[in-house]
């Protein structure tokens, strides 16, 4: 049982650097299979319900499986196109989230696309930018440099320097932010310390900001 489980590990291992995208054999859901990376190629997860264990230097890694659970270090760039992944990665630079259910846990991202609903992006510390343009989708992190939210989003951070939001029925908390504008309905924006400039040109938003304590 240890060989034959041992020589399914290898044949699937071979595949994903060799191949790209091969028939799933019907035991390798459940199993942890390990990949390495290659900065100058792409690295295809394909197989569902499968653990992936990535090493190495990533370039692009694209994550066509469904239910699988991604562990890997830190990517030029990420594209998550299955439904219901789980990713833990080291910091990321460009992350487009297409597959629905997806979560993702990493200390930084530069560039964040978000168009999959319910896809949870927790972020210890720094997005460069984010756009989230899908429903009910959650994005925490420490610092956004750059906020878009075009669909029904919910958005939770520290600080945000520039915030835009043109979808409706988001809901934004901030701990502090430099500048909103706010063009879409029914949104509810929740600033609790600090000077905000606030331009609200949509219909029945709720805007709490709190004045800069003395």
């Amino acid at each position: 049982m240890i060989s034959s489980r041992r020589a399914l590990t290898c044949s699937l291992v071979s595949l994903t650097v060799g191949a790209g995208v091969a028939a799933v054999p019907a035991q390798a859901a459940g199993i942890t299979v390990p990949v390495q990376c290659e900065l100058s190629s792409e690295t295809l997860l394909p197989w569902d319900g499968v653990s992936y264990d990535l090493q190495g230097t990533c370039g692009t890694v694209r994550v066509t499986a469904d239910d699988a659970t991604v562990t890997m270090p830190a990517a030029t760039q990420l594209v998550v196109e299955g439904t219901g992944n789980t990713v833990t990665a080291k910091p990321l630079g460009a992350v487009s989230v297409v597959g629905a259910g997806t979560s993702i846990t990493t200390p930084a991202i530069q560039d964040l696309s978000v168009s999959g609903a319910g896809t949870t992006v927790a972020v210890a510390g720094l997005v460069e930018r984010a756009v989230l343009a899908s429903t009910t989708s959650s994005l925490t992190a420490d610092t956004v440099n750059v906020l878009r939210l075009r669909g029904s989003d919910s958005v939770t951070a520290r600080k945000a320097y520039r915030t835009r939001v043109t979808g409706s029925d988001n809901q934004l908390g901030l701990t502090r932010a430099d500048r909103v504008v706010v063009t879409g309905d029914r949104n509810s924006v929740t600033v609790a310390r600090g000077r905000t400039t606030v331009r609200d040109r949509g219909q029945d938003n709720v805007l709490d900001l709190r004045p800069r304590r003395r």
